[in-house]
């Protein structure tokens, strides 16, 4: 997913939550189709209410609107479980995403102890469970006074108690997923219990998307297809952090680093861009320090007698030679050039780190691992 959409102007428990611009197409997918099934929810949930007022004019649409709506206020609970018990264990919380497929909350990193990484993953089905017996009782003790809002809260502690089901599927990044991992984690190494669980993922994204495709559920295969993608991110990404969490930052780092001054005209710049066969430098100051970076498109529309200082990047993304590869894996990804700038307690530059400097160390090891299993 991209970083499309708009932050809400508040914080949830100090927690950021982004809108999607895809939410908006879910919101009114559900709307349109809760409100085409008022009367079907009305006999299904065998409410003391008349259908018949219920399906027509406005009022359909204005019910499917307020599911819809308790929904993904449900969902927001939902991950924000997540959120809190993953913070309980310190594990930094970037933000919670409502997108297309949901809803999504985006850690620095799991939990690396199974029984943590098993809290976490419980979390968000309990709150769907309690947010659906809460629901429940709502609706009971309000009875035919809740009038056309009987049928919104019934249909909320129905989903909500499916919402909790459903998401305890074994399948990578789902809550079950994460449950089946971390209870093989108990007893495997980490790398070998998410291969078993990336495995039952895509078995289970295969029967989901099946089961979609009969029923022509497109928003279901949807999620089978995003689960079996997201299995095998889970899984490569399990390999890699094995991989790196033994190799020291400074095994793969570039020391050699070209770098341009702050002053240095933009012709000039594209000149060193030529003769050096780098788009990419980091910019350092009078003092030598790293004040930005800047890279070919950071180019685009410079006005004429800018300098480097005009165009380039100044939220540098870096990170301490105290840390692992493993380390520089996971902020690498978050870099706005998938580049990291190494330095020293002091703040002097050690090194650059890049995606591709990882890769290749990965892909050293994994072809001696398997030379090493043939011999």
């Amino acid at each position: 997913m991209t970083r499309s959409g708009f932050l809400l102007p508040f914080r949830l428990f100090g927690i950021p939550v982004r809108l999607d611009v895809t939410f908006l197409i879910l919101l009114g997918l559900l709307t349109w189709l809760i409100g085409g099934r008022v009367a079907l929810y009305v006999d299904l949930f065998d409410l003391p209410l008349d259908p018949a007022p219920l399906a027509h004019g406005v009022t359909p649409w204005a019910l499917g609107l307020a599911a819809a709506l308790g929904l993904m206020v449900s969902v927001l609970a939902h991950e924000l479980a997540h959120a809190l018990v993953a913070r309980r264990f310190g594990v930094t919380i970037r933000e919670i995403r409502l997108w297309l497929l949901g809803g999504l909350a985006q850690f620095d990193a799991m939990p690396e102890h199974p029984r943590q990484e098993l809290l976490v993953a419980l979390a968000g089905p309990l709150m769907s469970v309690t947010l659906g017996g809460l629901f429940w009782l709502l609706a009971a003790w309000l009875g035919a006074t809740a009038g056309a809002m009987l049928v919104v809260l019934s249909y909320l502690a129905v989903v909500n108690v499916v919402l909790a089901v459903f998401n305890m599927l074994p399948a990578l990044p789902m809550d079950g997923g994460r449950v089946l991992r971390a209870l093989l984690a108990l007893r495997l190494p980490h790398v070998r219990a998410t291969r078993i669980a990336a495995s039952v993922s895509r078995v289970t994204a295969l029967l989901m998307g099946l089961y979609g495709l009969a029923t022509f559920n497109v928003l279901l295969m949807a999620i089978a297809i995003f689960v079996y993608l997201a299995g095998q991110a889970e899984s490569q990404n399990a390999v890699m952090q094995d991989v790196l969490g033994r190799v020291a930052l400074e095994d793969v780092m570039t020391r050699n680093v070209d770098t341009v001054g702050a002053g240095m005209p933009v012709p000039a710049l594209l000149d060193a861009m030529i003769d050096r066969r780098h788009v990419f430098f980091p910019v350092v100051g009078v003092d030598g320090t790293v004040v930005g970076t800047v890279n070919l498109r950071s180019l685009q529309g410079a006005a004429e007698g800018a300098t480097v200082a005009d165009v380039m990047t100044r939220d540098v993304v870096r990170i301490s030679m105290r840390n692992s590869a493993a380390d520089a894996f996971e902020a690498v990804l978050r870099a706005p050039h998938q580049r990291l700038i190494v330095e020293d307690e002091t703040g002097r530059m050690l090194g650059l780190v890049s995606t591709s400097d990882l890769l290749r160390v990965v892909q050293v090891h994994l072809t001696a691992r398997t030379r090493n299993a043939g011999t």
